[in-house]
């Protein structure tokens, strides 16, 4: 006969199996490798404290257990979440300084007419960019989302050095190489309002393609760096970089594609 002071034992397993489902699915907040490990122990001891509860206290004791696991877990989630997050980034970037140094080796050891500014710039510029490249393709576990990546940094990264070197309208010191920086203003933005989303950064990167190809077009057609470089050579640089965008672009569509296939099989 069924206490009348509480629910049925059949009402005390639902309420258990609701609760452990529920809490399962809470238990999606922590970090995978933790959920692997201590996942289902966490469930059975979950499981063993509702009906403990249940029997001792009915509704109320349930409830009770509820607010003191919802309190815990919100706690100990964004603890294990920032421990991993702090682990990860720390690793990413003593990982990518070590790789700079090791890249300004080679410059430090072949070209010593470099002044310490050289060296500052060329840093700053190295360890960005692999930084950049880290952690947003790390998000990614797509080899054609993580290719595109590169390809548009790597592009970005050479652009910047070029002009910042020799330039590639006339020479480094020529006012008309600061339109490159308008380019790369593309990008950003295209990125930020992508939320570096696959179809986003296709788009983007596409739209930076051609603000690279009008570059050159304005150069050309105002006779821009006339002086120290051909027109020839303006083209074939600017080639280059509309080809590396285009090519991110069309990287990224690939990505896209292969994300709604996986979606929707």
């Amino acid at each position: 006969m069924a206490d009348p002071g509480g629910p049925s034992t059949g009402g005390h397993e639902r309420a258990v199996g609701t609760s452990e489902r529920v809490y399962r699915s809470l238990l999606r907040a922590y970090p995978r490798g933790l959920r692997e490990e201590y996942g289902e122990e966490m469930a059975r001891c979950f499981r063993d404290l509702c009906r403990e509860r249940l029997e001792v206290g009915g509704g109320l004791g349930l409830a009770a257990l509820w607010a003191h696991i919802l309190t815990e877990l919100l706690c100990t989630a964004l603890k294990e979440r920032s421990t991993t997050l702090d682990r990860n980034t720390y690793r990413s970037v003593v990982g990518v300084a070590l790789a700079t140094a090791f890249i300004l080796l080679l410059p430090l050891l072949a070209a010593p007419a470099w002044s310490l500014a050289d060296f500052v710039v060329a840093g700053g510029l190295i360890f960005g960019t692999g930084l950049t490249y880290v952690l947003v393709a790390r998000k990614a576990g797509k080899i054609a989302y993580r290719a595109a990546v590169g390809v548009a940094l790597a592009a970005a990264l050479l652009l910047v050095w070029i002009n910042l070197a020799v330039g590639v309208i006339g020479s480094e010191d020529n006012p008309a190489n600061l339109m490159y920086v308008g380019v790369l203003f593309v990008g950003i933005v295209g990125a930020i309002v992508s939320r570096l989303r696959s179809d986003g950064m296709a788009r983007a990167l596409l739209a930076t393609a051609l603000a690279q190809a009008s570059v050159a077009v304005i150069a050309l057609l105002f006779g821009l760096g006339s002086e120290q470089s051909r027109p020839a050579e303006i083209l074939g640089v600017s080639g280059l970089f509309v080809a590396l965008f285009a090519g991110s672009a069309m990287l990224f569509r690939h990505a896209g594609r292969l994300r709604r296939r996986l979606r929707d099989p």
